[in-house]
């Protein structure tokens, strides 16, 4: 099994925005290069020139997250530090709403071995359909189990 779940939105045409916004502050100070103000001039086109650079790497590079099931791991696919949790490792599986999956914008999964949850999202798929159905691939509930709730009481 190797089920694409969820990705991350693309990008918005607002970074197409920033681009063309720092494209137009950049035309506006490449003639003042020339001019008494030349210092500021240097500043504001180096500044302008990387925003644009980077506003166009942003909207051209997929650097979406893909949320990947098999049967033995959970695959967070992206370029850079992709991530595979094991099945038997999930613990929990829950919203950033605790008990609240339609109320959650992010999946919470508790994992051995880490001090602190791994927290996933926001994906094209709410969390509200994405939680249960970790649960159920994962075989958990919504909550770690207490170690204390079922030792027995202290003589």
């Amino acid at each position: 099994m190797h089920d694409v779940v969820a990705r991350t939105r693309p990008p918005g045409r607002w970074a197409w925005l920033v681009v063309i916004a720092q494209g137009l502050v950049l035309a506006s100070w490449l003639p003042r290069l020339g001019r008494e103000e030349g210092g500021l001039a240097v500043l504001m086109v180096c500044l302008s020139g990387l925003l644009v650079v980077s506003g166009v790497i942003l909207a051209v590079i997929d650097l979406r997250t893909t949320l990947v099931l098999t049967d033995d791991a959970l695959i967070l696919e992206r370029r850079w530090r992709p991530r595979r949790v094991r099945r038997d490792a999930v613990r929990a599986v829950d919203g950033d709403v605790h008990g609240r999956p339609s109320w959650s914008e992010a999946v919470v999964i508790t994992v051995d071995g880490r001090d602190r949850p791994l927290r996933l999202g926001p994906f094209d798929v709410h969390a509200r359909v994405l939680i249960p159905r970790l649960q159920e691939w994962a075989g958990v509930g919504d909550a770690v189990a207490d170690d204390r709730a079922t030792a027995p009481p202290p003589r």
